[in-house]
Protein backbone atom coordinates (compact mmCIF):
# COMPACT_ATOMS: atom_id res chain seq x y z
CA UNK A 1 0.00 0.00 0.00
CA UNK A 2 2.66 2.24 0.90
CA UNK A 3 4.54 1.83 -2.68
CA UNK A 4 1.65 2.17 -4.42
CA UNK A 5 0.87 5.93 -2.97
CA UNK A 6 4.04 7.00 -3.68
CA UNK A 7 3.77 6.25 -6.86
CA UNK A 8 0.59 7.92 -7.28
CA UNK A 9 1.73 10.92 -5.06
CA UNK A 10 4.93 11.46 -6.80
CA UNK A 11 4.42 10.17 -10.48
CA UNK A 12 7.29 8.78 -12.60
CA UNK A 13 10.96 10.54 -11.61
CA UNK A 14 13.84 11.02 -14.24
CA UNK A 15 17.35 10.66 -12.90
CA UNK A 16 19.38 11.95 -15.52
CA UNK A 17 23.32 10.94 -15.10
CA UNK A 18 22.16 7.78 -14.29
CA UNK A 19 25.47 5.92 -15.67
CA UNK A 20 26.95 8.00 -12.72
CA UNK A 21 28.63 7.08 -9.10
CA UNK A 22 25.64 9.33 -7.99
CA UNK A 23 23.30 8.52 -10.43
CA UNK A 24 23.26 4.66 -9.65
CA UNK A 25 22.80 5.44 -5.84
CA UNK A 26 20.18 7.90 -6.53
CA UNK A 27 17.78 5.53 -9.03
CA UNK A 28 18.22 2.59 -6.94
CA UNK A 29 17.85 4.63 -3.80
CA UNK A 30 14.39 5.35 -5.05
CA UNK A 31 13.01 2.54 -6.60
CA UNK A 32 14.03 0.97 -3.01
CA UNK A 33 11.66 3.73 -1.60
CA UNK A 34 8.33 2.42 -4.12
CA UNK A 35 9.00 5.12 -6.65
CA UNK A 36 8.73 4.37 -10.35
CA UNK A 37 12.18 5.63 -12.20
CA UNK A 38 13.47 6.69 -15.69
CA UNK A 39 17.26 6.39 -16.23
CA UNK A 40 18.28 9.15 -18.40
CA UNK A 41 21.72 8.90 -19.47
CA UNK A 42 24.05 9.89 -22.82
CA UNK A 43 23.24 7.04 -24.46
CA UNK A 44 20.67 4.06 -23.33
CA UNK A 45 22.74 1.10 -22.48
CA UNK A 46 22.53 -1.50 -25.69
CA UNK A 47 21.50 -4.19 -22.96
CA UNK A 48 19.29 -2.46 -20.02
CA UNK A 49 19.22 -4.88 -16.60
CA UNK A 50 15.66 -6.18 -16.75
CA UNK A 51 12.99 -3.88 -14.72
CA UNK A 52 14.98 -0.72 -15.40
CA UNK A 53 13.90 1.98 -17.46
CA UNK A 54 16.35 3.65 -19.49
CA UNK A 55 16.28 6.98 -22.12
CA UNK A 56 19.13 8.61 -23.91
CA UNK A 57 18.90 12.21 -23.15
CA UNK A 58 22.37 12.97 -25.17
CA UNK A 59 25.00 15.38 -24.81
CA UNK A 60 23.82 18.00 -21.46
CA UNK A 61 23.81 21.49 -23.13
CA UNK A 62 22.23 24.49 -24.37
CA UNK A 63 20.75 22.18 -27.47
CA UNK A 64 19.88 19.14 -25.44
CA UNK A 65 16.49 18.36 -27.04
CA UNK A 66 13.97 17.14 -23.65
CA UNK A 67 10.77 16.07 -25.41
CA UNK A 68 11.14 12.46 -25.12
CA UNK A 69 12.70 12.05 -21.66
CA UNK A 70 10.08 14.51 -20.22
CA UNK A 71 7.31 12.76 -21.21
CA UNK A 72 4.95 10.67 -18.64
CA UNK A 73 7.83 12.62 -16.20
CA UNK A 74 6.45 14.46 -12.89
CA UNK A 75 9.94 15.33 -10.98
CA UNK A 76 13.08 15.60 -12.44
CA UNK A 77 16.63 15.08 -10.40
CA UNK A 78 18.96 16.30 -12.46
CA UNK A 79 22.91 15.10 -11.56
CA UNK A 80 24.35 14.69 -15.25
CA UNK A 81 27.05 17.64 -15.79
CA UNK A 82 31.39 18.52 -15.76
CA UNK A 83 32.86 18.28 -12.89
CA UNK A 84 36.28 16.35 -12.83
CA UNK A 85 37.98 17.84 -15.62
CA UNK A 86 41.98 18.72 -15.48
CA UNK A 87 43.02 22.22 -14.38
CA UNK A 88 46.00 21.74 -17.37
CA UNK A 89 43.18 22.34 -20.02
CA UNK A 90 41.50 25.51 -18.19
CA UNK A 91 40.18 27.75 -20.73
CA UNK A 92 38.74 24.20 -22.41
CA UNK A 93 37.47 23.65 -19.41
CA UNK A 94 35.76 26.65 -18.07
CA UNK A 95 34.11 26.42 -21.16
CA UNK A 96 32.70 23.05 -20.76
CA UNK A 97 31.64 23.57 -17.12
CA UNK A 98 29.56 26.52 -18.16
CA UNK A 99 28.02 24.69 -21.24
CA UNK A 100 27.55 21.89 -19.27
CA UNK A 101 26.49 22.66 -15.80
CA UNK A 102 25.03 26.04 -16.49
CA UNK A 103 23.38 26.46 -19.98
CA UNK A 104 22.67 22.70 -20.01
CA UNK A 105 20.36 23.12 -16.48
CA UNK A 106 18.85 26.17 -18.17
CA UNK A 107 17.67 24.07 -20.54
CA UNK A 108 16.57 21.29 -18.73
CA UNK A 109 14.78 24.13 -16.85
CA UNK A 110 12.99 25.72 -19.69
CA UNK A 111 12.26 22.15 -20.66
CA UNK A 112 10.76 21.21 -17.85
CA UNK A 113 8.75 24.42 -17.36
CA UNK A 114 7.23 23.67 -20.94
CA UNK A 115 6.44 20.06 -19.76
CA UNK A 116 4.55 20.94 -17.08
CA UNK A 117 6.98 18.62 -14.37
CA UNK A 118 6.08 19.51 -10.93
CA UNK A 119 9.20 19.03 -8.86
CA UNK A 120 13.14 19.65 -10.59
CA UNK A 121 15.68 18.72 -7.82
CA UNK A 122 19.51 20.35 -9.09
CA UNK A 123 22.65 18.79 -7.55
CA UNK A 124 24.74 21.55 -7.00
CA UNK A 125 28.36 21.88 -4.52
CA UNK A 126 28.94 23.60 -1.29
CA UNK A 127 31.71 24.90 -3.12
CA UNK A 128 29.68 27.68 -4.00
CA UNK A 129 30.08 29.40 -0.88
CA UNK A 130 33.99 29.04 -1.46
CA UNK A 131 36.87 26.70 -0.75
CA UNK A 132 37.53 27.17 3.24
CA UNK A 133 34.55 28.54 5.20
CA UNK A 134 35.28 30.93 8.30
CA UNK A 135 37.81 29.61 10.98
CA UNK A 136 35.22 28.18 13.59
CA UNK A 137 31.95 29.18 11.82
CA UNK A 138 30.34 26.62 9.38
CA UNK A 139 29.34 27.84 6.19
CA UNK A 140 25.07 27.66 6.31
CA UNK A 141 22.57 28.28 3.58
CA UNK A 142 22.52 32.04 4.75
CA UNK A 143 26.16 32.96 3.88
CA UNK A 144 26.31 34.81 0.38
CA UNK A 145 28.07 32.98 -2.45
CA UNK A 146 31.68 33.03 -3.15
CA UNK A 147 32.35 30.56 -5.62
CA UNK A 148 36.20 30.93 -6.35
CA UNK A 149 36.80 28.05 -9.11
CA UNK A 150 35.09 27.42 -12.60
CA UNK A 151 33.37 25.19 -11.51
CA UNK A 152 31.57 26.10 -8.77
CA UNK A 153 31.19 29.78 -10.43
CA UNK A 154 28.85 27.20 -13.28
CA UNK A 155 27.25 25.44 -10.61
CA UNK A 156 26.29 28.28 -8.56
CA UNK A 157 25.03 30.52 -12.10
CA UNK A 158 23.24 26.87 -12.78
CA UNK A 159 21.26 27.54 -9.52
CA UNK A 160 20.40 30.97 -10.18
CA UNK A 161 19.72 29.87 -14.03
CA UNK A 162 17.08 26.96 -12.69
CA UNK A 163 15.46 30.03 -10.65
CA UNK A 164 14.77 32.12 -12.70
CA UNK A 165 13.12 29.75 -15.28
CA UNK A 166 10.83 28.59 -12.22
CA UNK A 167 10.08 31.66 -11.25
CA UNK A 168 5.92 32.66 -12.12
CA UNK A 169 5.68 28.92 -13.33
CA UNK A 170 4.59 25.89 -11.51
CA UNK A 171 7.80 23.96 -11.73
CA UNK A 172 8.97 23.55 -8.31
CA UNK A 173 12.86 23.62 -7.55
CA UNK A 174 15.23 21.99 -4.59
CA UNK A 175 19.08 22.91 -4.97
CA UNK A 176 21.49 20.31 -3.10
CA UNK A 177 24.70 21.71 -1.96
CA UNK A 178 26.96 18.51 -1.25
CA UNK A 179 30.58 18.71 -0.05
CA UNK A 180 33.00 16.13 -1.57
CA UNK A 181 31.23 12.99 -1.97
CA UNK A 182 32.60 9.65 -0.58
CA UNK A 183 31.97 5.92 -1.22
CA UNK A 184 33.03 2.75 -3.69
CA UNK A 185 33.59 4.14 -7.01
CA UNK A 186 33.65 7.62 -6.20
CA UNK A 187 35.78 9.93 -8.34
CA UNK A 188 38.04 12.96 -7.91
CA UNK A 189 39.45 14.32 -4.70
CA UNK A 190 38.45 10.87 -2.78
CA UNK A 191 39.71 8.23 -5.30
CA UNK A 192 43.45 10.05 -5.57
CA UNK A 193 43.41 9.53 -1.68
CA UNK A 194 42.75 6.06 -2.22
CA UNK A 195 45.01 5.64 -4.86
CA UNK A 196 48.20 7.04 -2.18
CA UNK A 197 46.76 4.72 0.50
CA UNK A 198 47.26 1.67 -1.43
CA UNK A 199 50.66 2.55 -2.42
CA UNK A 200 51.77 2.60 1.42
CA UNK A 201 53.63 5.35 1.23
CA UNK A 202 53.65 8.52 4.25
CA UNK A 203 51.31 10.80 3.62
CA UNK A 204 52.16 14.46 5.09
CA UNK A 205 48.68 15.20 6.81
CA UNK A 206 49.26 15.23 10.27
CA UNK A 207 48.76 18.62 10.69
CA UNK A 208 45.56 18.68 8.47
CA UNK A 209 43.85 19.37 11.53
CA UNK A 210 41.15 21.96 10.03
CA UNK A 211 37.46 21.00 10.38
CA UNK A 212 35.89 19.79 7.30
CA UNK A 213 32.27 18.24 6.37
CA UNK A 214 32.17 15.10 4.39
CA UNK A 215 29.14 12.99 2.71
CA UNK A 216 28.40 9.51 2.11
CA UNK A 217 27.11 8.17 -1.00
CA UNK A 218 24.10 6.68 0.60
CA UNK A 219 23.77 9.46 3.06
CA UNK A 220 23.51 11.51 -0.03
CA UNK A 221 21.08 9.18 -1.99
CA UNK A 222 18.99 9.74 1.08
CA UNK A 223 18.88 12.80 1.08
CA UNK A 224 17.74 13.20 -2.73
CA UNK A 225 15.20 10.96 -2.13
CA UNK A 226 13.96 12.89 0.59
CA UNK A 227 13.50 15.63 -1.41
CA UNK A 228 11.80 14.45 -3.71
CA UNK A 229 8.82 13.28 -1.19
CA UNK A 230 8.67 16.12 1.09
CA UNK A 231 6.86 19.36 0.61
CA UNK A 232 8.90 21.79 2.68
CA UNK A 233 11.25 21.14 0.44
CA UNK A 234 9.87 23.11 -2.33
CA UNK A 235 11.89 25.99 -2.86
CA UNK A 236 14.65 26.29 -0.98
CA UNK A 237 18.32 25.40 -0.91
CA UNK A 238 20.13 22.52 1.52
CA UNK A 239 23.75 21.76 2.64
CA UNK A 240 23.69 18.20 3.04
CA UNK A 241 26.24 16.00 5.01
CA UNK A 242 27.01 13.36 7.59
CA UNK A 243 26.15 13.53 10.94
CA UNK A 244 29.75 14.42 12.19
CA UNK A 245 32.33 16.91 10.79
CA UNK A 246 36.05 15.33 10.67
CA UNK A 247 39.64 16.65 8.95
CA UNK A 248 41.53 15.33 6.90
CA UNK A 249 44.05 13.31 8.34
CA UNK A 250 41.09 11.97 10.66
CA UNK A 251 39.65 10.75 7.19
CA UNK A 252 42.58 9.58 5.73
CA UNK A 253 43.11 7.22 8.80
CA UNK A 254 39.63 6.07 8.71
CA UNK A 255 39.52 5.92 4.97
CA UNK A 256 43.13 3.21 5.74
CA UNK A 257 40.78 1.47 8.22
CA UNK A 258 38.27 0.86 5.90
CA UNK A 259 41.17 -0.58 3.58
CA UNK A 260 42.47 -2.60 6.09
CA UNK A 261 46.13 -0.68 5.70
CA UNK A 262 48.14 1.35 8.22
CA UNK A 263 49.63 4.69 6.81
CA UNK A 264 51.37 7.09 8.60
CA UNK A 265 50.78 10.75 8.38
CA UNK A 266 53.65 12.87 9.98
CA UNK A 267 53.17 16.11 11.39
CA UNK A 268 54.90 18.43 8.21
CA UNK A 269 54.24 22.28 8.73
CA UNK A 270 51.77 23.24 7.08
CA UNK A 271 54.06 26.49 5.87
CA UNK A 272 56.17 24.14 4.27
CA UNK A 273 54.21 22.20 2.27
CA UNK A 274 52.15 25.22 0.98
CA UNK A 275 55.20 26.64 -0.23
CA UNK A 276 55.99 23.60 -1.50
CA UNK A 277 52.02 23.01 -3.21
CA UNK A 278 52.29 26.39 -4.44
CA UNK A 279 55.85 25.69 -6.23
CA UNK A 280 54.17 22.73 -7.96
CA UNK A 281 51.27 24.73 -9.24
CA UNK A 282 48.80 23.06 -7.01
CA UNK A 283 48.32 25.68 -4.12
CA UNK A 284 44.61 24.40 -4.43
CA UNK A 285 44.73 20.91 -3.42
CA UNK A 286 46.60 22.23 -0.54
CA UNK A 287 44.00 24.24 0.29
CA UNK A 288 41.71 21.16 -0.14
CA UNK A 289 43.38 19.53 2.25
CA UNK A 290 44.15 21.55 5.09
CA UNK A 291 41.86 24.39 5.09
CA UNK A 292 38.54 24.10 6.63
CA UNK A 293 35.55 23.37 5.17
CA UNK A 294 32.63 22.53 7.72
CA UNK A 295 28.83 22.75 6.92
CA UNK A 296 25.68 23.56 9.11
CA UNK A 297 23.18 21.24 8.17
CA UNK A 298 21.06 22.17 10.36
CA UNK A 299 18.25 23.30 7.94
CA UNK A 300 17.82 20.17 6.18
CA UNK A 301 17.70 17.92 9.44
CA UNK A 302 15.08 20.70 10.88
CA UNK A 303 12.84 21.18 7.77
CA UNK A 304 12.58 17.96 6.09
CA UNK A 305 12.87 16.03 9.67
CA UNK A 306 16.60 14.13 8.01
CA UNK A 307 18.77 12.16 9.64
CA UNK A 308 22.51 10.64 7.62
CA UNK A 309 21.02 7.22 7.99
CA UNK A 310 25.10 6.08 8.09
CA UNK A 311 28.00 7.12 9.91
CA UNK A 312 31.34 7.78 7.93
CA UNK A 313 33.14 4.76 9.09
CA UNK A 314 29.68 2.70 8.09
CA UNK A 315 29.70 4.49 4.99
CA UNK A 316 33.49 3.80 4.26
CA UNK A 317 32.43 -0.20 5.06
Amino acid sequence: MQTATKREAFGRVLVTGATGFLGRAVAEALEHEGHTVLRGARNRPAAAPAGQAWIGHGDIGPQTRWDAPLVGVETVVHLAGAAHLPETTMAASVDAFSRVNADGTARLASAAVGAGIRRLILMSSALVHGAASPPGRPFSEEDEPAPTSPYARSKLDAERRLMAAARGSGLQWIILRPPMVYGAQARGNFQRLVRLLRTGMPLPLGAATAPRTFIGIDNLAHAVVRCVEHQSAVNQVFLVGDREATSTADFVHRIAAALNRRVWTPRVPPVLLRTGFRFARRERDFERLFDPHELDTRRMRAELDWIPPMSLDEGLD
